[in-house]
Order: C-alpha cells, then structure tokens, then sequence
C-alpha cells in the first residue's frame, strides 16, 4: 500500500504512539524513504513532541487540558 503524503500525515500521531497495524507502519516509514518533504515534517513533529514535553505543566484542569488535546488531535488531521 503506497500512501500519499496527506496519508501519511494523518496517521502521524498514531505512528508517534506506535498504534499503527504492521503493514500501516511499513507503508509510513516505505514512504518516508522516497519522501524528503514528509520525512522533514515527522522529524519537525517528533522533535516538538520532545520539546514540549519537557516544558513545564500548564496548570490547567484536567478536563481542560483532555479537551484541548483532542481539540488539537482534531485539528491535526
């Protein structure tokens, strides 16, 4: 299965958290191989994934930060 690059970005978050089914997961890192442009933008994603985990916690509640998460999983797509 070939994927085109609006594939591959869609199932970005659930590559980054290792919930793609194996040949998902062939398909994706198939097609970082022939990509430059898609490879440049997981490297982009997981190095912001990096940072801003280390950065301090919001203080948010903890609904307001679930539902600001799924609003961005969201917006992602």
């Amino acid at each position: 299965m070939n994927l085109t690059c609006d594939e591959l970005r869609a199932l970005l978050l659930e590559h980054h958290a290792g919930e793609l089914a194996v040949e998902q997961t062939q398909s994706f890192e198939s097609h970082l191989v022939r990509c430059r442009d898609c490879t440049y933008y997981v490297e982009s994603y997981t190095h912001t994934v990096k940072i801003t985990g280390r950065l301090p916690k919001s203080g948010l509640p903890a609904d307001v930060e679930s539902r600001m998460r799924e609003a961005l999983k969201e917006q992602l797509k």
